[in-house]
Formats: C-alpha cells, sequence, structure tokens
C-alpha cells in the first residue's frame, strides 16, 4: 500500500520533479533566517557573548516545570497545553562565566545592548528595509524550556523589505533583534537538559514572505540573506551561529514550520518533502472521511497480559522485564492508512510513533502495527488480537508499551492524531534530518 499510495498522490523524487508538479501541489514556502551578531555581550545583560563551555563544565543546575498560564485574551496556548502534558522536568546547566541570574529569570533585563542594536539596523538597511520609529521590546512565546521565562524578548527593526534573486525578487516582511535560546544537551523520557552559556546571545531573524515556488528559490533565497548577513563582518560564523526555519505548505495545506536546518543545502530536499507530505495527509483525508462520519469514529484500547501472546519482539521483551504496561489498540477503518506514504521510508504510522515520543514521552521503537514493511510479530498474535475487538475487515490494530503513568496521555495522543487525520494537515514544528525527511516537534505556537 506504501508503494500504491505513493504512486497515486503523485509523487516524484525531487531531481525528477518540475516547476508544473510544484504548480500541481501549489507549493508555497518562505524562511526565518537567524544570524548570531558578533557582539562583545549578550543582549540583556553583561555576560559575554560568543563563549561556549563543555557540557560537563557547569556550577550549578536549576530545575524548572512549564505550566500554562492564561493570555491577555484569556486563553490557553495549544503548545503550551501539550508541552504541560510531557510532565518534562526542565534542567538548566550554569557556568557562572556565561550565565547570571538575567539568564535564569531571577533580575529583570538591563537596557539593550547598543552595539547589537546598531549591528541590526545597518543590516536592516541593507535590505532595504523600513527602519521603525520606536524599538519595543515584546515577548514571543518559547515553550519547550529552552528559555526559562518561557517567552523570548525580541524586537522589531526593519519591515517591508525586498531580496533581489536571479529571476525574480523575494519580499522581506521584517527583521528582529531578539535572544538566543540555550542549546538542548538531551532529551530523554521525561528529561529535558539545556545548557545556557548561548542564551541571551543577540540574534536577528529575517523573516520573508512565503514568495518562493519552488525548493530552489527557498535555497537561493536563504544563501542570499545568509551571505548579505556576513559581507558585513559584524555576524558569528561557524556551527550553529547561523540557523534557519523552513515555513512549507501545499494547496488544502497549512503552514509547517521546519526547525533549525543547519544546512542550506538540505533546504530542497526537506521543503520538497513537505510540500509532499502534506499532499499525502489531504489524500489520507478523503480515503478516511469516504468510509466514515468522524464524530462516530472511536478507538478501543485493551491491556494485553505478555505471557497469552508469547512476544518474540525484543523491544516488547525490554518493556516486560522494565514492568511495562502493553496495550493494543483498534482503529476503525483504518486499514490501508496506517501504511499510507507520507515521506520517502515514512508511512503514516510514523505521525502517531512521532507525537507518543514528543508527548508522552515514549522512547522509540514505542509501537507496532498490522500494516509494518517488516513483521515484528506473528500474524496468530494480530488475529488473536483482532478477535480481542471483534474487528471489523477495514478495521487496523497498533500495540504500544511504556510506564503505567504515560498510558493515558499516550492513548489521547493516538486518539487525537488519528482525528486529525479527518479534519486537517496539522499545524505543527518539525525536526529536520539530512536525508530530507522530518519528525513532529511540537504543535505550532500561537
Amino acid at each position: 500500500n506504501y508503494r500504491t499510495t505513493r504512486e497515486k498522490i503523485g509523487y516524484v523524487p525531487r531531481k525528477e520533479a518540475t516547476q508544473k508538479d510544484y504548480d500541481r501541489i501549489g507549493f508555497m514556502s518562505g524562511l526565518e533566517v537567524h544570524q548570531q551578531l558578533k557582539t562583545k555581550e549578550k543582549l540583556f545583560c553583561h555576560c559575554p557573548a560568543g563563549l561556549y563551555n563543555k557540557h560537563e563544565d557547569y556550577d550549578a543546575e536549576l530545575i524548572r516545570h512549564m505550566r500554562p498560564t492564561l493570555s491577555e485574551l484569556g486563553e490557553y496556548d495549544g503548545t503550551a497545553l501539550m508541552e504541560f502534558k510531557t510532565r518534562k522536568e526542565i534542567i538548566y546547566r550554569i557556568n557562572n562565566n556565561t550565565a547570571c541570574t538575567y539568564d535564569v529569570d531571577d533580575t529583570p533585563p538591563f537596557p539593550i545592548d547598543r552595539e547589537a542594536l546598531d549591528i541590526s539596523i545597518e543590516i536592516s538597511l541593507l535590505s532595504k528595509q523600513n527602519i521603525v520609529g520606536e524599538v519595543h521590546v515584546t515577548r514571543k512565546q518559547y515553550l519547550d524550556g529552552s528559555i526559562p521565562t518561557g517567552f523570548q524578548r525580541t524586537a522589531i527593526i526593519g519591515v517591508e523589505g525586498e531580496l533581489p534573486l536571479k529571476h525574480k525578487k523575494i519580499r522581506l516582511i521584517q527583521l528582529s533583534l531578539e535572544e538566543d535560546s540555550c542549546r538542548e544537551i538531551s532529551d530523554v523520557g521525561h528529561v529535558r537538559t539545556y545548557q545556557t552559556d548561548r542564551l541571551g546571545m543577540p540574534l536577528i531573524e529575517t523573516v520573508t514572505y512565503p514568495d518562493c515556488a519552488n525548493p530552489d528559490e527557498v535555497k537561493e533565497a536563504c544563501d542570499y540573506i545568509r551571505f548579505l548577513n556576513r559581507s558585513t563582518g559584524k555576524v558569528r560564523t561557524g556551527i550553529g551561529a547561523g540557523r534557519q526555519d523552513v515555513n512549507v505548505s501545499c494547496k488544502g495545506g497549512t503552514r509547517v514550520e521546519i526547525k533549525g536546518v543547519a544546512h542550506t543545502k538540505w533546504i530542497p530536499e526537506l521543503t520538497h518533502n513537505e510540500a509532499f507530505r502534506q499532499w499525502a495527509l489531504l489524500h489520507i483525508r478523503e480515503l478516511l472521511k469516504e468510509k466514515m462520519d468522524p464524530t462516530e469514529w472511536k478507538l478501543q484500547s485493551k491491556k494485553l497480559n505478555y505471557h497469552t501472546y508469547k512476544f518474540g519482539y525484543a523491544p516488547l521483551k525490554d518493556a516486560k522485564q522494565q514492568h511495562h504496561q502493553i496495550v493494543a489498540v483498534n482503529l476503525p477503518g483504518f486499514k490501508g492508512i496506517l501504511s499510507h506514504f507520507t515521506q520517502p521510508g515514512k508511512m503514516f504510522a510514523d505521525e502517531i510513533a512521532d507525537r507518543l515520543k514528543v508527548i508522552a514521552c515514549l522512547e522509540k521503537p514505542n509501537m507496532i502495527h498490522t500494516e509494518e514493511f517488516a513483521k515484528t510479530i506473528s500474524d496468530t498474535n494480530w488475529n488473536k488480537i483482532a478477535r480481542l475487538f471483534k474487528a471489523e475487515e477495514n478495521d487496523a490494530q497498533l500495540v504500544f508499551w511504556g510506564p503505567e503513568d504515560d498510558i493515558k496521555t499516550a492513548l489521547e495522543t493516538i486518539e487525537e492524531r488519528c482525528l486529525m487525520a479527518f479534519e486537517v494537515v496539522p499545524n505543527e514544528t518539525r525536526k529536520s534530518f539530512e536525508d530530507g525527511t522530518t519528525i513532529f516537534e511540537r504543535v505550532l505556537p500561537g
């Protein structure tokens, strides 16, 4: 079914794709290009900028738990609620030479660094932007714990510029001056650890309109912005000094942000695959709507006794050793959907597994299903599980495992993602990989 659905949606490898293919699916993309500035101090305190510590070199650890609060409009942000569900313990490693009480949100900010402000105005003028009359420092929500305050201090410097590419102009929305976030060291289970040396370093963010009509234009625009920044000699270079987020959508899809793309050479493959991933999800929506009414759809779940099934799959053996619960789930009408193509080498079932890792904190491998490339448990066991639910011919089953405390969140996560498949391409932030594929990272913030 993976191969069949890949052909049905008209997927073509990037090297074979033409502008007609991108016009057919309504490819649309824009950029958010981040570049650290070469200043002596951080943006809102007097700590030195550009110094880095080794992971094991720290003087203290600070533990925080992120909790959602109501906005000024009396609403909760969707990302805040998702992060709260994960029950993450956020650990910050602090070195006295590179961080202070401002960085860990125990002291109000100092006045903005004037050197950083001057550089950001200069770069705004180079891209023909209009400089704002007053610089207002505002708050942008940052809810994964990478900034201890839960928000990023940011200020718009220039608006409405343009980039002259070879064959067209790309419009710029704005250039902002903002503080950088922490460096993530690890994220395992319910514990996420950050280093605070990079936190608060001055950073500019150049944001374009979604004017790029194919993946090569996105890379060309990104290279132009990066070379323009570097031409001043006033920005940092090297690993991590420049990072880009790429926004992609297709006709009928939604804005999805591919976060922290490390190299511009990855951009064409990533944007190509994301546009077709959304195109595939729209095809899945049509298939599901033909089968049933989403208002009547409901999954069923049952805990499994390990000994009844005699599982030989190694991760299930490990789950038994760790006293984890093993849960079977019946998905009505999802036969052929779990194995539906989404990205090269990936299927719809991966959309569920990725969210189980992020939201329910179940480390991969965390689930198996009836439509896998390679069988992990016997057909006999799958038949037993199907009989357990009195499953119909068009149903699909999956099995997942994890600590008892995470089972409720996992079931909610599976149900939520399956119900989304009936309605929309979810707004989300995705993490990029060198092979051009992406995985779910978090719900896109408001």
